[in-house]
């Protein structure tokens, strides 16, 4: 019964995302597993660049569909977002986060997709996994966008020179993470990122994007990768 909801889930996201093109792919990892990840792409664009989002909570089917309100943002605005399942719970990807190099060279070789770096996203716990992601392997991400996100061991963030990072954390945050904007802030400038981070005025820790802000931040991306 858990396996045909799921699919009933993923059908009913796939269904309304409009003009995009959805995938539902296995890709075979080094280790020998096969990972399953949505992916999707805007019809009117012929090489998307790519956003690698990282689910919240443990990752698994229902949670891609809770969270894709971001992913579908995104899509609506030219990117390509492919969206792994984790097989073993939220850490699975930050212990392993090599995984994710794989899947975008698995999804290069069957897609046009645009040469830059990507982006990794997430919200919440997804948002604290896609910083964590990001840190250690700074080589193959442009930037990072974590609405809300925390750091979850500072030692892992050393070397990022050149990430550019959107952290948006709201004014009431349920879990306080408002509390550490500031030192995770001066831990990522620190490492060499490029740091756009704001409290959300009257917001918890699920918010409203301010959807202008947030493509101000990828036009900027864009633009000083070329």
């Amino acid at each position: 019964m858990k396996k045909i909801k799921a699919l009933v889930l993923i059908a009913g996201l796939i269904a309304t995302l409009g003009n995009s093109q959805a995938a539902e792919k296995s890709i075979l990892l080094s280790n020998g597993e096969s990972l399953q990840v949505y992916f999707f792409t805007p019809e009117e664009v012929e090489f998307p660049p790519l956003v690698m989002h990282v689910a919240s909570g443990s990752n698994n089917k229902f949670a891609v569909r809770a969270g894709f309100w971001l992913g579908r943002e995104l899509l609506e605005r030219g990117w390509a977002v492919a969206v792994p399942v984790s097989p073993e719970g939220r850490m699975y990807f930050v212990d392993n986060p090599h995984f994710f190099q794989e899947i975008i060279a698995a999804l290069r070789a069957d897609h046009k997709l645009h040469a830059d770096k990507v982006i990794v996203s997430g919200i919440s716990n997804g948002g604290s996994a896609a910083l964590a992601i990001a840190a250690q392997q700074p080589e193959t991400y442009a930037g990072i966008i974590a609405v809300p996100g925390r750091i979850w061991d500072e030692e892992k963030f050393q070397a990022m020179e050149g990430i550019e990072v959107y952290l948006r954390i709201g004014e009431r945050d349920t879990y306080r993470w408002n509390n550490r904007l500031e030192g995770m802030t001066a831990t990522l400038t620190a490492a060499g990122a490029e740091v756009d981070a704001a409290i959300v005025p009257g917001a918890k820790h699920i918010f409203s994007m301010d959807w202008e802000s947030l493509q101000s931040w990828l036009d900027k991306l864009t633009q000083s990768a070329h």
